[in-house]
């Protein structure tokens, strides 16, 4: 499987603007192994019912991402917490 991209909510992409170089970093990194395997990261416990969404944590930072499939297919990530 080739690399899908990720796209981020808007309220995401400013947390993460916001984080600090070091943990900017980090969470690049993890979120390139998500669009690189989506199903790398452990399953988000509150989605029991959903198997695409995944939960990505950093020391810094916690995501959600939704993995959509079809011929669109990208990573959706929809809430961070610091």
């Amino acid at each position: 499987m080739s690399a899908i991209p990720a796209r981020f909510a808007a309220n995401v992409g400013q947390t993460i603007r916001d984080l600090p170089a070091p943990a900017r970093e980090e969470l690049h990194t993890a979120v390139l192994q998500a669009c690189g395997d989506p199903w790398s990261w452990p399953q988000a416990d509150k989605y029991e019912m959903d198997e695409s969404v995944r939960v990505v944590t950093t020391r810094s930072a916690i995501i959600h991402y939704v993995i959509i499939s079809g011929p669109d297919a990208h990573l959706w990530v929809f809430t961070i917490t610091v």
